[in-house]
């Protein structure tokens, strides 16, 4: 498999734009739905599941998106990525329906989380296809199938949740469409890039879960960082609460988002310059990424400031007026957020993914920590402040680690 020539076509950064917008608003309409018609009650239950989720995707990808569009010399071949993905999401499952067995869950709460779960194991399946593309030039492809993906997800999401009034079932029949959706609009593809069969070679297989171990457990750690004020206002406040925090969290998601749009595109060049020691031009790129990252904190947070609670109160039907500090909050942290995403990828770029799981071991241990007398003491706002510390920490520890690696590098390069 060679790389496509045309990797640099503007068309395939703009359809990479829109896949990852569909992505991300995900969440935000089906909030918005949950909340309008099921309440505030079942929108707390249905944001913590969705959290849930997110946490327990990070176990059906593994981390192996950024290794796999990164593998330029194709140390691993598909039909390896292929069969460590049924593996992973098979364990995806099980995990979470442990993890809802041990949490103690009514049945109804059970249900929706275990849903939604399997709702967004298709983002799991999707992501190895999508990672080939991307390998092979071809990141509109990716774009577009998942786009087309989330629109099917969305729209049967809403209908049956509009005709039943029954979030249960709708979770239920929304997860089988998904997963139907997403095998319907890649397979094909993929079958004319690569043999689309799991294949067991174990070593290549051990190689690859050794090598994405780190970025499995920095993803996870992060994504359990990031829930934890959740998990907090679970244990310690209320389902309402819970709704309330959600929404206010979703802008945050947009700096995010606009940074993915900048970044993702180039983890392949990103990768290239380092491999060929180009690190004058290397470090060009994380500065100017950095830099558009902070453009659009500085412009979300102003945007915040003075339009944002009263626009998600108009939007979600809910009385937010109150909460404006927690809102600036997040949306600061949000921009620290979207640093950390970057660097993240960057020091897997780099193949330096070991450094990422002390800093991610440290925070989670620290935050978890203060979770409970933060959210006791200052409740919603105790869960904000949790979120910006934990993202500022991880920020400064990844700057630290690239910092060395560069100055190593560049010795090295003297020598």
């Amino acid at each position: 498999m060679g790389l496509f020539k045309d990797n640099r076509n503007a068309g395939k950064f703009i359809w990479n734009t829109i896949g990852m917008m569909c992505n991300a608003g995900t969440s935000f309409l089906l909030l918005i739905f949950v909340t309008r018609i099921c309440g505030d009650f079942y929108a707390g239950i249905f944001a913590l599941g969705f959290a849930n989720a997110q946490l327990m995707l990070t176990i059906g990808r593994y981390g192996m998106r950024a290794y796999q569009a990164t593998d330029i010399k194709e140390v691993i071949p598909f039909p390896t990525y292929f069969l460590s993905r049924i593996i992973t999401c098979i364990s995806m499952l099980l995990v979470s329906f442990f993890y809802i067995l041990w949490s103690g869950y009514t049945i109804t709460k059970a249900i929706i989380v275990f849903s939604i779960c399997i709702i967004k194991m298709s983002d799991a399946i999707e992501d190895i296809f999508h990672g080939l593309f991307q390998q092979l030039g071809r990141i509109d492809l990716a774009g577009k199938y998942l786009t087309y993906r989330n629109v099917i997800t969305v729209l049967s999401f809403i209908v049956v949740l509009a005709v039943t009034k029954d979030l249960i079932l709708t979770c239920i029949v929304t997860g089988i469409l998904s997963i139907g959706a997403c095998i319907w609009l890649n397979v094909p593809t993929a079958k004319s890039m690569a043999p689309i069969r799991p294949v067991f070679h174990k070593e290549e297989l051990k190689t690859l879960f050794i090598s994405c171990f780190p970025l499995f457990i920095g993803s996870f750690l992060a994504l359990y960082i990031n829930n934890v004020p959740r998990y907090m206002i679970d244990q310690y406040l209320t389902e309402n609460i819970q709704a309330f925090f959600s929404i206010l969290f979703m802008p945050a998601f947009v700096i995010n988002l606009f940074s993915e749009f900048i970044f993702k595109p180039m983890l392949t060049d990103i990768a290239i310059k380092w491999d060929e020691n180009r690190i004058g031009n290397f470090m060009k790129y994380i500065f100017r990424l950095l830099f558009g990252i902070l453009i659009i904190t500085i412009v979300v947070v102003t945007g915040g400031y003075f339009f944002g609670s009263q626009i998600l109160s108009l939007v979600y039907g809910v009385d937010l007026l109150g909460y404006r500090r927690e809102l600036i909050l997040l949306l600061v942290s949000g921009g620290f957020s979207a640093c950390v995403y970057l660097l993240f990828h960057v020091l897997t770029a780099m193949r330096k993914q070991q450094v990422l799981l002390a800093g991610y071991t440290v925070t989670a241990l620290f935050i978890t920590l203060l979770g409970p007398m933060f959210v006791k003491q200052y409740a919603m706002f105790g869960a904000a402040v949790l979120c910006i510390i934990a993202n500022i920490i991880l920020v400064l520890f990844f700057s630290l680690m690239l910092m060395s690696a560069i100055l190593k590098k560049r010795k090295e390069n003297e020598i």
